[in-house]
C-alpha cells in the first residue's frame, strides 16, 4: 500500500507532536518539515521534549536533512508558501502547523507549488471548511484546503454531539482548565495580545481568558450560536486540559439514562475518539492519551433533570496531534 507523503508546515508544539505520531504509522510518510528557526534546534527539540519521553531513535541534521535512523526528511526555512516549490516531493498532505495561516487563500500557494491537500490545525479565519472526526469527517467533500478545528472543539464537539442527538440541547456553558501555553509568558511581562491578563506570569497564575472554543463550536452548532459561551481558565501546568460543561437540556431525563446513552454511542460510533473512565486520576495522567476527551463518569451530574454536567480530560496537543493526523487519513482516500 503507497504511503501517504506528509509535509508538516510549522514545527512547534502541534507540529512535533504529529511528527512523533507519524514516526509510529506505516501508513504515512514524513517527507519534508519546514520552519524559520535553525535546524539542530528543530532535530533536539524533537528527541527532547520536557512533557513527553525522550524518543530513542538517532536524530541528526545534516545538509539540510533531517535524519531519523534510516529516514531522511528534507528541511526548509521557507517564510514565503509561494517559494516553498513541492512538486518534485509528490506531497499529499500539508499540516499547516505554523498558526499563521488561517485562510483558504493564504493556503493555496502550497497547492499551487504542489501539494494536494492542506489541513490546518487551528480555527479559520474565513470560511474555510471546518472537519472533527467522529463528527462530521464522513461529510468531506474532497476540498483541497480544510480547517481540523481547535483542541477545545475536537474535545467539546463530539461531545455535544451525542447529547444533541439524544436529549436536544438548547443552551452551554463551558469552561476549560487549560494548561499554559507559549503564548504566554514564563514572568510578568509586556505582551502585543489585547487582554492585559496575557501580560502576567503562566506559571505563578491562574489567568481566566476569552476563549475562542464558543465560536469553534457553534460551526457545528448554528442554531445554538447565540446560546454557546466558553472560557479558557489557564492554569500553571505545561500539558493537558480539564473541560467543565454545563449544558441545558431539550426535556426532563435521568442520570442513569444519559450514562447508558454516551456509553453506547462511545462504543459504537466514537471509538478511539472518546472514551469515558470511573478512575480516580489526575492531568498528569492523560499525558499523551490520544483521545479528543476522556469523560469522568463520576464527575457527571444532573440538576433538575434537565441541567448536565459533564467534565472531561485532554491532552491538548498529543490528543489534537492525533486527530490532526487521522483527518490526513480521511483527506487522502481517492487522491
Amino acid at each position: 500500500m503507497q504511503k501517504i507523503r506528509v509535509l508538516i508546515n510549522g514545527f512547534g508544539r502541534i507540529g512535533r507532536c504529529a511528527t512523533r505520531i507519524l514516526l509510529n504509522d506505516n501508513n504515512f510518510e514524513l517527507v519534508a518539515i519546514n520552519d524559520i528557526y535553525p535546524f539542530e534546534q528543530m532535530a533536539y527539540l524533537l528527541k527532547y521534549d520536557s512533557i513527553y519521553p525522550t524518543l530513542l531513535q538517532e536524530i541528526k541534521v545534516s545538509n539540510e536533512t533531517l535524519y531519523i535512523d534510516k529516514k531522511t526528511i528534507k528541511l526548509y526555512a521557507e517564510a514565503n508558501p509561494n517559494n516553498l516549490y513541492l512538486q518534485s516531493l509528490g506531497i499529499d498532505v500539508v499540516l499547516q502547523c505554523s498558526g499563521i495561516f488561517l485562510t483558504i487563500e493564504s493556503n493555496l500557494p502550497l497547492i499551487k507549488n504542489g501539494a494536494k491537500r492542506v489541513i490546518v490545525s487551528t480555527p479559520a479565519s474565513d470560511n474555510m471548511p471546518s472537519y472533527i472526526m467522529g463528527v462530521n469527517h464522513n461529510e468531506y467533500k474532497q476540498e483541497s484546503i480544510i480547517s481540523n478545528s481547535s483542541c477545545s472543539a475536537n474535545a467539546i464537539v463530539p461531545i455535544l454531539k451525542i447529547i444533541d442527538k439524544s436529549f436536544g440541547i438548547k443552551g452551554a456553558m463551558m469552561s476549560m482548565y487549560h494548561s499554559y501555553t507559549s503564548y504566554q509568558h514564563l514572568l510578568d511581562n509586556k505582551h502585543h495580545s489585547t487582554d492585559i491578563r496575557r501580560t502576567r506570569s503562566a506559571t505563578q497564575n491562574t489567568i481566566p481568558l476569552n476563549s475562542s472554543a464558543a465560536k469553534a463550536t457553534a460551526y457545528f452548532f448554528p442554531q445554538l450560536k447565540e446560546k454557546l459561551h466558553a472560557k479558557s481558565i489557564r492554569v500553571p501546568i505545561p500539558a493537558t486540559t480539564l473541560y467543565d460543561l454545563s449544558i441545558k437540556l431539550d426535556g426532563s431525563y435521568k442520570l442513569e439514562e444519559i450514562h447508558q446513552q454516551l456509553q453506547e454511542e462511545i462504543e459504537n460510533s466514537y471509538r478511539g475518539i472518546l472514551q469515558m473512565t470511573t478512575k480516580e486520576e489526575e492531568s498528569q495522567d492523560y499525558i499523551q492519551d490520544p483521545h479528543s476527551a476522556t469523560i469522568i463518569i463520576p464527575l457527571i451530574s444532573l440538576s433538575g433533570e434537565n441541567l448536565l454536567r459533564i467534565s472531561a480530560w485532554q491532552d491538548n496537543e498529543y490528543g489534537y496531534a492525533k486527530r490532526l493526523v487521522d483527518m490526513a487519513r480521511v483527506v487522502s482516500v481517492n487522491l
